[in-house]
């Protein structure tokens, strides 16, 4: 399990800086019997190609989750995915990643662009400490309307739509 800590913002407009990789992201939720959520998603990157990786996200701080990540199969993701399309708790959204380098730090910002009936677009970096100064580039900061960090109307879960189960009960 890892720590997750990012600062997101919500940016007014794409940064024309030209990305060093695009990932076509679909995302799919599901809450648990236990009343978790789970993810799986499916990423198309023109840089490395089609994976799908499965994470549980806890909570920690306004900046951190607890983060259980794991890789699937082509498989395991599909299972995932038909579950979801069974069950009355499942989401989905889509979404384009922008990616890039950070050069000052090594770290990288990701620009994601919803596709999910949402006009938004929120750039996030994650970061080595909750208390790290950050230093956004100027391609991004010219581009920031306010910073989203904490706020939950802004993960992707809530901005995820709830799906149609594809069944019809007795």
């Amino acid at each position: 399990m890892n720590i997750e800590i990012e600062r997101k913002f919500l940016l007014k407009s794409v940064p024309s800086k030209k990305p060093v990789e695009t990932i076509r992201i679909h995302q799919w939720y599901r809450k648990t019997s236990k009343g978790i959520w789970e993810r799986a998603r499916s990423c198309y990157s023109d840089k490395d190609g089609v994976y799908f990786i499965y994470t549980v996200k806890t909570p920690v701080s306004a900046f951190s989750n607890m983060e259980d990540e794991k890789i699937l199969n082509v498989d395991e993701f599909n299972r995932f995915v038909e579950k979801c399309k069974r069950s009355s708790e499942a989401r989905f959204i889509s979404k384009d990643r922008l990616v890039y380098p950070h050069v000052s730090d090594g770290l990288k910002w990701e620009v994601d662009v919803f596709n999910s009936g949402h006009h938004l677009i929120v750039a996030e970096i994650e970061i080595p400490t909750e208390t790290y100064k950050l230093d956004v580039p100027e391609f991004l900061h010219k581009k920031i309307l306010l910073e989203v960090t904490g706020m939950r109307q802004f993960s992707n879960k809530n901005l995820s739509n709830k799906i149609k189960t594809n069944f019809k009960k007795a």
